[in-house]
């Protein structure tokens, strides 16, 4: 294959994530751990180092349209920064410990691809129920005012792990927390969901990258391949209703989790 196919290629597939990831609004680690794994050939490792890259630099753009939208309020998002950085951290350069360590490095693989199957499912549990739930995860935001941080203490600590060693719920598992715990409402949540995930993700995919875990040049093509797909991504939210974007993320979803499932059981 020559190098003009092949770069044609991974713009191709940048460009086909970042619309669904623009239209459905999938997290990046759902969709683009199962395309690393199986287009790839990534292992574990390299797949959720390379996703987290990816997926902070395809935020980078959503990211200034909230703050330009007032979504975002920089000293709330700060202060969850500081509480789940650590975590995300301490998960992500734990697992590069492990698997430096030659005997533990097939177990750590093992691991991972375990713990990429549950973040999916619950994903995918999460989603369900928002989605034949609607009005439940609006009403459950309460007023500024009465929210203490400290809630959110332990449930974005694990929420931070769970980004740091799979890449996995960034949006899906983020917005419920920054609802239920934060005191949010929706719009903020999905600002704020975004912004910290995009600071979280580089975190780690910086913490992976330092053992040459990260492909950094396959995630910049894809990357810019899905700066490709914005005009069509903006043609499709125009023209198709709520409830179709949401019974298609319904599905990438589902079969993100039977592709991994799949593959835990059937390694590559």
């Amino acid at each position: 294959m020559s190098v003009l196919l092949a770069l044609t290629i991974k713009l191709f597939i940048g460009a086909l994530l970042g619309l669904i990831i623009s239209t459905t609004g999938v997290g990046g680690g759902v969709l683009v751990l199962p395309v690393l794994t199986y287009l790839f050939g990534m292992d574990a490792l390299s797949a959720v180092a390379t996703a987290n890259l990816l997926s902070m630099l395809m935020k980078i753009s959503s990211t200034g349209m909230h703050f330009r939208m007032g979504n975002i309020s920089f000293k709330r998002s700060m202060v969850i920064l500081a509480v789940m950085l650590p975590s995300t951290l301490i998960a992500s350069y734990g697992i590069t410990f492990l698997a430096s360590v030659e005997a533990w490095h097939s177990y750590v693989q093992l691991a991972i691809n375990i713990l990429i199957v549950l973040a999916i499912a619950m994903s995918l549990f999460i989603f369900y129920k928002r989605l034949h739930q609607p009005e439940h995860l609006a009403n459950q935001s309460i007023p500024e005012q009465a929210t203490s941080i400290s809630r959110f203490i332990i449930p974005g600590t694990c929420a931070g792990i769970i980004i740091g060693a799979t890449g996995v719920g960034g949006g899906v598992v983020m917005l419920p927390l920054l609802i239920r715990y934060a005191g949010m409402n929706i719009k903020q949540a999905i600002g704020t969901s975004v912004f910290v995930t995009m600071l979280l993700s580089g975190a780690s995919a910086l913490a992976y990258g330092q053992s040459g875990y990260t492909d950094v040049h396959l995630a910049l093509v894809l990357s810019i391949g899905s700066i490709f797909s914005i005009p069509l991504a903006k043609y499709l939210l125009n023209k198709w209703s709520d409830t179709t974007f949401q019974y298609i993320t319904l599905g990438f979803i589902l079969c993100s989790a039977v592709t991994m499932l799949y593959r835990l059981f059937v390694p590559v």
